[in-house]
């Protein structure tokens, strides 16, 4: 999988180790509605260069309501 926005990181939580990926790392995401933030993260998640590219998850640094 790839990792273009390096939003890959791991939680650590009472000596467990979890894979996560940061939404934060795009520019906007905070003024997301909840939907598209669980969207956001599915697309972090599964980018493969095919599938789900760059260019598919940049989109939503631009987002705009309406």
């Amino acid at each position: 999988m790839n990792n273009s926005f390096n939003a890959r990181s791991t939680l650590h939580v009472q000596g467990r180790d979890y894979e996560i990926y940061d939404i934060n790392v795009i520019e906007g995401a905070d003024r997301l509605p909840y939907a598209l933030k669980i969207l956001l993260e599915n697309l972090l998640r599964n980018e493969d260069g095919v599938s789900v590219t760059a260019a598919d998850i940049a989109c939503f640094e631009n987002w705009k309501p309406g």
